[in-house]
């Protein structure tokens, strides 16, 4: 088996751990490495099963995103699907995380058993926040399977979409920039892509896809002009379409290039990825570090300030 290596890379996520807190950074993509394995460090596993902690917001988030997968893919195989089935699945995906979670599952197997931030850090849930998380999913999933999008999608031909929340990649400048589209497909001689959002808008969502508009151009070989990206807050059930200019374009280059240099510049070896804990310190803004999944690993206990 080859050995995995931890190879530098830009990624929205990646970048906004950076620009948030370097501590942050630099636990959630080098101190982890390796924690998997049985003769880790217990700093290095304690990172590693930080890493795949999710909070009750980013929990919701994933199970819509799971659901309009598996839809999507079922559609693609033209299997039935239905609006009570889906919704079904991932109220029940929400039973099983929260026994997983409430049950320590994650110590036999963290990154096949959900962790939840309020669980591991003892936070209180009410009621109410468990009933609105359940109430959230539901709706979202509700607002896209009733959605013009959601009509859209399944009139083109399968053999139209071009990725169903893959993984992909590509080059810029010598730096590897990775992403993951949610959906896309062609029609008409357009490129469509989509991101689905159940949280709040926030303004960095368009310049996130103008990033992906931009391995359409460079992957797909889509002119600029022929890309529509697509923002479905399904919490809100609002679609903003929008097609990306040659300027904003420009500017998601140099956002990408800008963060490249900025955290190359803070390892001790570039060039073989290595970094060093003390280039990364951490936030001076104490207020991110009670919601931050790393609160063990920067203060070695699990009492989050309230």
């Amino acid at each position: 088996m080859t050995d995995l290596k931890n190879e530098f890379r830009w990624s929205v996520s990646r970048y906004r751990h950076f620009q948030e807190c370097r501590r942050l950074f630099y636990l959630n993509h080098y101190a982890h490495w390796g924690g998997w394995e049985l003769n880790a460090d217990e700093f290095a596993k304690t990172c590693y099963r930080l890493t795949k902690m999710r909070n009750l917001d980013t929990w919701a988030g994933e199970i819509v995103h799971e659901g309009i997968c598996e839809t999507l893919h079922k559609v693609r195989l033209n299997q039935p699907v239905s609006l009570a089935a889906m919704t079904a699945e991932a109220i029940q995906k929400l039973r099983v995380g929260w026994t997983q979670s409430k049950n320590e599952e994650w110590r036999l197997d963290p990154k096949r058993r959900l962790n939840l931030f309020e669980h591991y850090y003892n936070r209180q849930i009410p009621r109410e926040r468990t009933d609105e998380i359940k109430q959230r999913v539901a709706q979202c999933l509700e607002n896209f399977w009733h959605s013009p999008t959601f009509q859209f999608i399944q009139q083109v031909g399968a053999d139209q979409w071009k990725c169903l929340e893959e993984f992909q990649s590509f080059e810029l400048a010598n730096f590897t920039v990775s992403l993951r589209i949610d959906f896309a497909l062609q029609y008409n001689g357009l490129l469509y892509i989509y991101d689905w959002k159940t949280g709040q808008q926030d303004g960095e969502d368009l310049m996130q896809l103008v990033c992906y508009a931009l391995y359409g151009m460079k992957t797909w070989r889509f002119a600029v002009d022929r890309i529509k990206i697509i923002l479905a807050y399904l919490r809100q059930n609002v679609f903003v379409e929008h097609v990306p200019t040659p300027e904003e374009i420009i500017e998601a280059k140099d956002r990408i290039l800008d963060g490249c240099y900025q955290m190359v510049s803070s390892l001790t070896d570039p060039e073989a990825n290595v970094a060093s804990i003390d280039n990364f310190p951490a936030t001076l803004d104490r207020w991110k570090c009670t919601r931050c999944f790393f609160w063990e690993a920067c203060y070695g206990n699990r009492q989050i300030e309230q």
